[in-house]
């Protein structure tokens, strides 16, 4: 599968060398594709536009405050375009406007999928890291897309995946920034998340 990883920071690093290692084809977008740094030697880096181009599947590893002028020239139609991304003000504003609602909205071709957004960079793609099980959050208005992502969440190694239904949920996704910051600054560190504990059936 041919994946589009826009954002060359931390998170779209870790996602695109985990697809990669799985036997993807993986592109990195970058605004300065000519300067652009993965940490992954040998990797494809091109402009957003490029990325996405030739990709069956677009990451959205950007920070939120920029998605959508810079999808605005990408090719995004049709492709499922998994959104991992929160805005940088989160912490300190609230959420007017929930990002994986705002991309779907203002690109209604594309089969977007909420998901990752909670979780640190080496959790997505590693989430034993941890020695427990632990939680991730999937949400989308497009079942086979969803059902698509889910598949690649259960090879990154995800085992509890909650399907929290339409992009409806996206709000109460990504609302779990501030909380996560204020973990982070407690545990000293990103090696935490969040676990759903629930009574099972008898």
């Amino acid at each position: 599968m041919r994946f589009g990883v826009l954002g060359t920071g931390q998170v779209g690093s870790a996602v695109g060398g985990k697809l990669a290692a799985l036997g993807h084809d993986v592109m990195f977008g970058s605004r300065n594709p000519g300067n652009g740094k993965t940490g992954l030697p040998g990797a494809k880096v091109g402009s957003h536009a490029e990325a996405c181009a030739r990709a069956q599947i677009v990451v959205n590893a950007l920070p939120g405050e920029f998605v959508i002028e810079t999808l605005k020239g990408c090719t995004i139609d049709g492709k499922i375009v998994i959104d991992i991304s929160n805005y940088n003000s989160a912490v300190d504003q609230p959420i007017v406007d929930p990002l994986g609602e705002l991309i779907q909205r203002t690109f209604p071709g594309a089969l977007v999928v909420k998901t990752l957004n909670s979780v640190s960079a080496h959790l997505m793609v590693d989430p034993a890291d941890l020695g427990v099980v632990h939680s991730v959050f999937i949400a989308s208005n497009h079942a086979q897309a969803k059902a698509e992502v889910t598949a690649l969440l259960k090879a990154f190694g995800w085992r509890d995946i909650i399907d929290l239904g339409d992009l409806r949920a996206c709000r109460a996704m990504e609302q779990l920034i501030p909380l996560w910051m204020s973990l982070e600054l407690v545990f000293d560190g990103p090696g935490f998340n969040l676990a759903v504990l629930r009574k099972q059936p008898t």
